[in-house]
């Protein structure tokens, strides 16, 4: 069992968060159900990567990993039976800390991909600022037309 970002961001989303405990384990509990295996390092790196591309987001003091704004979450096969997998209640999450957390977590690397003149994180940085305004309305004017001012019409970055 692979599940993509977006199955990920589908199982954390039915408890409001998970713990990367919990999360791998209903991913195994699936598998077993389904006859598949699951690489349990493979599916560590999956969830690294989901927290990298913004589609997760890590509330470190809680332990718990939460939607984050580049996701569209969907149920993995067999996510119906997560519910009776995963022995925990729906989860409260401060809104306002994630949203928070994630804005300061942008500041910072823009900061660094600017720094470094990475187009590529300067464009993909860009893109979650996109999603964040339409998945928090969380005001990101600033650092956006940061980025889109960094980015000159050839897609060079201006020194």
């Amino acid at each position: 069992m692979d599940p993509t970002l977006d199955e990920l961001v589908g199982a954390v989303d039915l408890f409001g968060g998970l713990s990367r405990e919990e999360l791998i384990g209903g991913f195994q509990d699936i598998g077993a159900r389904m006859g598949d295996g699951v690489d349990i390092k493979g599916l560590n790196f999956r969830i690294d990567e989901a927290i990298e591309k913004y589609y997760l987001v890590e509330l470190v003091d809680q332990g718990l990993l939460v939607a984050g704004p580049s996701a569209l979450p969907e149920l993995p096969e067999g996510g119906e039976d997560l519910p009776h997998l995963i022995l925990v209640g729906e989860r409260e999450i401060n809104r306002e800390e994630v949203e928070k957390s994630v804005v300061e977590r942008i500041g910072k690397e823009v900061e660094i991909a600017i720094f470094e003149k990475d187009r590529n994180q300067i464009e993909s940085l860009l893109n979650v600022c996109y999603d964040l305004e339409i998945w928090a309305g969380v005001d990101v004017d600033g650092i956006r037309k940061k980025l889109e001012r960094i980015i000159d019409n050839r897609g060079n970055i201006e020194e």
